[in-house]
């Protein structure tokens, strides 16, 4: 009996082999179908977290702050208007508040129309900018206003005696027993607009320190003031010098003529209205 039910049990037992197998084969296909997105979705989520776990900061610098007067720069600067020095506070990314001075002396004699002729110029004065970087860069445009304006020439001349000078096209022969002295001074508004651009950043938006600041514009300084004053006498050269000289302060067409001199080279100096400035400067920002 047993060998006759042996190949019925090997019968079932193979289809219950294949049956199984065909039933295993079918939930593959359903596993299959979606175990690639939850797989990867799964995978992603925890490598994902994994490195933001693990993996260490990055190299990178985020950018520097810059917070209104939370640093400073200084420089100290060489141009047209002599040496001097600013000191700047960033306001933004792109805006710098400076301020400084400049100091400029410059003497020198020479002799012009029979007369000997010193004259002493100083500059000296301070100055506000807000210095605007459009670009982000080093490239900069200022407005700036110039103040406590020290700015002067001063001249003073002397005529030896018996030397003539011309005052407005008359000739006048300084006195033997009172030369002539003369004292001009030009001077300038106390406080005054202008304009720079130029390159380079006081407070660099980068790991660096140091810059070289490199500016050039000018300033309105308006008309300036022309005063010239005259002591001593002065001679007709057509008269004898008995009769002929006389005090420039009683002598009315001396006066005449040096009010024409003074108009007329106040007019000329309306051209001077507007001052360069031009310097380069090494900074250092803390």
């Amino acid at each position: 009996m047993t060998p006759r039910l042996l190949p019925a049990t090997t019968a079932i037992f193979a289809l219950l082999f294949f049956a199984s197998l065909g039933h295993t084969q079918t939930i593959d296909h359903a596993a299959l179908s979606s175990a690639p997105l939850d797989s990867f979705s799964s995978s992603s989520s925890a490598t994902g977290a994994e490195a933001f776990v693990t993996l260490p900061p990055s190299g990178i610098p985020k950018p520097k702050s810059f917070r209104p007067f939370t640093g400073i720069g200084i420089a100290s600067r060489t141009g047209l208007t002599g040496a001097g020095f600013d000191i700047a506070t960033p306001l933004s990314r792109r805006l710098n508040l400076r301020a400084g001075a400049g100091f400029f002396s410059y003497a020198t004699a020479f002799q012009e129309e029979g007369a000997n002729v010193a004259i002493n110029l100083r500059m000296k004065s301070g100055h506000a900018a807000l210095d605007w970087f459009p670009f982000n860069g080093r490239f900069r445009l200022s407005p700036l206003l110039v103040f406590a304006n020290n700015n002067r020439v001063l001249a003073t001349a002397l005529i030896p005696s018996g030397s003539s000078v011309t005052l407005n096209g008359q000739d006048y022969i300084s006195s033997y027993t009172d030369p002539l002295h003369g004292s001009g001074r030009i001077d300038f508004r106390k406080v005054s607009p202008g304009f720079t651009f130029g390159f380079g950043n006081m407070i660099p938006r980068t790991k660096s320190h140091i810059s070289i600041p490199f500016e050039m514009g000018f300033y309105y300084v308006g008309q300036p003031s022309l005063q010239v004053a005259f002591s001593g006498s002065a001679c007709d050269p057509t008269q004898p010098p008995a009769i002929g000289c006389q005090s420039v302060d009683q002598d009315a067409a001396f006066q005449q003529n040096l009010r024409a001199f003074i108009n007329r080279n106040n007019h000329n100096l309306s051209y001077a209205s507007f001052l360069p400035i031009l310097s380069i400067g090494f900074a250092y920002a803390f």
